[in-house]
């Protein structure tokens, strides 16, 4: 006997959240799944540092510390020091030829610089180092010693407008209240105190040393009982506007009539050929040659009038054919050694110094170039003329 089952059918929902298709059903299921919160957090995003980035980093660094030291440096703007550029005001600008100046600067506040630049003047020849705002160049300058009536403290620069002179056109270009920024003082040479005889050839701006070793020797050291060595400074520029203008005109006058001539004994080497004007130069004959003098020459013949005729001062000028020859240099250096035999009795020889200023070439040519050696600039061997001439008991050095 067969029993029957009957399936039965499920009954339709007429719910309204229900659907009748069951796909829609599985559809509907999978948006359920994918609008649940997920339960990972999302992912970092990752920053790469690239090598420009870390070349900016990196400069940024260096730049930030730099300025923190400068900041924070105590000297900064109260002294004058060989490590930081210190501000300095310029004062005024005065008139020397239509190529050069000087610069009269006092520093920022006034009155923090009057014992290291007076020690700096007491110790022989030095330097400050004045930077190009714009670029950061620095060129180092040998400041001019200070005259009557004006702060101990101030600094003098002796500057020409080179062509291509980043920190002369600077100087050339400023007006008076603009900040200056310089270092030192750096000792070039220290004058001994036991000197008999000084001579100096300076080319150009290198009369600016040749000034501070005579306001050292004459001016700032006080002298106990000892006798002040006689100076002789030998001065040579390109053109007569560089040093004394309008000096014997009829001389120059037949110059330039015998130009050629004049050049041809000139590089014969021979004094012959050439003719140096080394008259000397006083109130009277001032007034009857008509001579104009810069403001620089009347501080080099005052220095040499309170000298009691100790410090001498002779200018030659190429335009004119005159210059410092081999054959002057020689009758200078080259005494009579006869009168030179050391005794029992005579005195001990004297102490003399041979210093030399100038352009590079001024300097080639009389003493041979300087050398460099760990990074600075030194005398380096003698050479040029003065080796031709081989001096005995001169102690020769460049600066």
């Amino acid at each position: 006997m067969y029993r029957h089952y009957v399936r039965k059918r499920p009954t339709p929902s007429f719910n309204a959240g229900a659907t009748s298709h069951p796909h829609e059903a599985k559809s509907n299921n999978n948006q359920d799944q994918s609008e649940e919160p997920s339960k990972d957090p999302p992912p970092r995003p990752i920053v790469l540092i690239t090598p420009g980035k870390l070349v900016i980093y990196a400069l940024i660094t260096y730049f930030s510390y730099k300025f923190y030291t400068w900041q924070t440096n105590p000297r900064r703007s109260l002294t004058l020091n060989p490590k930081f550029f210190t501000p300095f005001i310029l004062q005024s600008k005065e008139f020397v030829s239509p190529t050069s100046s000087v610069f009269n600067l006092l520093s920022v506040p006034l009155g923090q610089n009057t014992d290291n630049i007076i020690e700096a003047c007491r110790t022989g020849v030095w330097s400050v180092q004045v930077i190009q705002p714009d670029l950061q160049i620095a060129r180092s300058y040998t400041p001019l010693p200070p005259t009557e009536g004006t702060p101990n403290e101030q600094v003098r620069l002796f500057v020409r407008k080179e062509v291509q002179g980043e920190v002369s056109g600077f100087l050339h270009r400023i007006s008076p209240g603009t900040l200056v920024h310089m270092r030192g003082p750096h000792l070039e040479y220290q004058i001994p105190d036991d000197l008999d005889e000084v001579l100096f050839l300076a080319g150009g701006t290198g009369i600016a040393p040749a000034l501070q070793v005579a306001y050292t020797l004459f001016s700032a050291r006080a002298r106990t009982g000892k006798e002040a060595p006689r100076m002789q400074i030998l001065w040579a520029n390109r053109r007569r506007e560089d040093s004394r203008a309008e000096l014997e005109a009829p001389d120059v006058q037949h110059f330039r009539t015998d130009l050629m001539g004049r050049i041809r004994g000139a590089m014969t080497g021979g004094g012959s050929g050439t003719k140096v004007i080394t008259k000397p130069l006083d109130e009277g004959t001032a007034q009857s040659e008509g001579v104009k003098q810069t403001r620089l020459v009347e501080e080099i013949e005052q220095l040499a009038a309170k000298s009691a005729g100790k410090v001498s001062v002779e200018y030659f000028v190429d335009e004119e054919g005159s210059f410092i020859t081999e054959s002057l240099l020689g009758s200078l250096l080259v005494g009579d050694s006869s009168s030179e035999v050391a005794s029992s009795d005579s005195p001990p020889p004297k102490k003399k110094l041979l210093l030399i200023s100038g352009p590079d070439g001024f300097i080639n040519t009389y003493a041979g170039p300087k050398e460099w050696q760990g990074g600075k600039e030194v005398p380096g061997p003698l050479g040029g003329m003065l080796m031709q001439i081989k001096p005995q008991g001169w102690e020769i050095w460049k600066l």
